[in-house]
C-alpha cells in the first residue's frame, strides 16, 4: 500500500514537472514573439544589416532564458542540481558573457570596458555565494549585502550605459542580465527560498496589484497634486499603446526592481527581524531613498511618493509572496501615472 501511494505521489511530482517545464516554454515562446514583432517595427526606424538584427535578436532571447529560468520550479530545481561549486560558477559566467559575444559576432561592437562590466557583474555574485555559503539561510548575511550592494549602486548609479549600443543604446538589456545574475545567484547558487520569483498569475495576483494599486493611488494622488509632483494633464495613446508600454515597464523595470526590493531585501530582513511589517517598512524607505538621486537632488519629494509606493508594493508582495503581485502594481502606476498626470521630473518613476 505504501509503494502505491509513494508511487502515485512520484507520478504526480513527474506531471507537475512536465506542466512547469511547458508554462516555461510557453513564456519564452510568448516574449520570443513579442519582441520579434517588436523588432521588426524597429527595423523601419533603424535599418541595419540582416547579421546585426540576428545577432542582437539572438543575444536578446539568450537573456530572456536567462530571466525565465529561475522563475519556474522545473528549471529551477534543474539548475539547482547541476550548478555546484567551482564547476557550477565557471559554467554560470560562460553561460552569462555568452549572449554579449553573440551581440558582437554580429554587430563587431565589443568593447573590453563593457565585456568587463558584465563579467564583473556576474562573477562577484557567483563566486561569493561559491567561496562563502550564508550561514543563516533565511536572513541577512554579510554576503548578500556585498552582493545587493554590487548589483544595485550601478544601476543607482546610472554605470550599466555602454554596453550594448547598436543601433541605439538598448538599456533595457543590461536591466535583463541583472535579473538574471540576480536571480541565479540568489535562488540557484544561494538557495534563498520564498522569494516570489514565479512567473505565474491568478485572479489572486490580479486582485493584489488591483487592491494596493486603488490604495496607493487614493493616498498618493492627492499628495502629488499638493506638493506639486504631478500635474493632471491625461494624454491617451490607445489600448494599444497602454498595454504594450505596461508588458515592457513589467518586464523590465517592475521585474527588476521588484525582485531586488521585495524578493530579496525585504524577504531576507523578515528572516532577520522576524517580522513582516518591520521588514516591509525599512524597504519602503530604503525604496524610496533610492530615487533621491533624481534631478533635483536631493529629490525628497520623488523620495517621499516613492516610499509610500515602496509600501503598497510590498503589501502586494506580502499578501501572497508573489512578486507577479508587486510588479504588476509597480506597473501599473508607473503606466496610469504617466497616461493621466505629467510628473514634474520627466525621468520620475515610483
Amino acid at each position: 500500500m505504501r509503494f502505491l501511494v509513494n508511487n502515485g505521489k512520484a507520478r504526480f511530482f513527474v506531471a507537475a514537472m512536465k506542466r512547469d517545464w511547458f508554462r516555461f516554454g510557453a513564456a519564452y515562446f510568448a516574449l520570443a514573439m513579442l519582441f520579434g514583432w517588436f523588432a521588426a517595427i524597429q527595423l523601419r526606424r533603424y535599418p541595419m544589416g540582416a547579421s546585426e538584427a540576428v545577432a542582437i535578436y539572438g543575444c536578446l532571447l539568450l537573456l530572456f532564458a536567462y530571466y525565465l529560468a529561475p522563475g519556474f520550479a522545473a528549471p529551477r530545481a534543474w539548475l539547482k542540481a547541476r550548478l555546484r561549486g567551482a564547476n557550477g560558477v565557471a559554467l554560470c559566467l560562460i553561460l552569462f558573457i555568452l549572449p554579449y559575444l553573440v551581440y558582437c559576432a554580429g554587430t563587431r561592437d565589443f568593447r573590453w570596458p563593457a565585456f568587463a562590466k558584465l563579467f564583473g557583474l556576474a562573477a562577484v555574485p557567483f563566486g561569493l555565494f561559491a567561496i562563502a555559503p550564508v550561514r543563516n539561510p533565511k536572513g541577512m548575511n554579510w554576503q548578500d549585502v556585498v552582493v545587493l550592494l554590487w548589483l544595485m549602486l550601478p544601476v543607482l548609479a546610472g554605470r550599466l550605459a555602454g554596453i550594448w549600443n547598436k543601433p541605439v543604446n538598448l538599456d533595457f538589456m543590461a536591466r535583463v542580465f541583472l535579473v538574471g545574475v540576480g536571480s541565479w545567484s540568489f535562488l540557484i547558487l544561494r538557495g534563498l527560498e520564498g522569494s516570489g520569483y514565479e512567473f505565474g498569475f491568478s485572479r489572486i495576483v490580479a486582485r493584489d496589484a488591483a487592491v494596493n494599486f486603488a490604495g496607493f493611488a487614493i493616498l498618493a494622488a492627492p499628495l502629488g497634486l499638493a506638493i506639486r509632483f504631478i500635474s493632471w494633464n491625461p494624454h491617451w495613446r490607445g489600448l494599444q499603446g497602454l498595454v504594450f508600454d505596461y508588458a515592457t515597464i513589467f518586464l523590465f523595470v517592475a521585474v527588476t526592481e521588484e525582485l531586488f526590493f521585495r524578493g530579496l531585501i525585504q524577504n531576507l530582513l523578515e528572516g532577520s527581524l522576524a517580522s513582516r511589517y518591520a521588514a516591509q517598512g525599512i524597504t519602503s524607505v530604503l525604496f524610496g531613498l533610492s530615487h533621491i538621486l533624481h534631478a533635483p537632488f536631493p529629490n525628497w519629494r520623488y523620495v517621499a511618493l516613492a516610499t509610500i509606493a515602496g509600501w503598497f508594493y510590498g503589501s502586494a508582495y506580502r499578501s501572497h509572496r508573489s512578486l507577479m503581485a508587486s510588479a504588476a502594481t509597480h506597473a501599473l502606476v508607473d503606466r496610469l501615472w504617466r497616461t493621466w498626470f505629467t510628473v514634474a521630473f520627466t525621468a520620475a518613476r515610483v
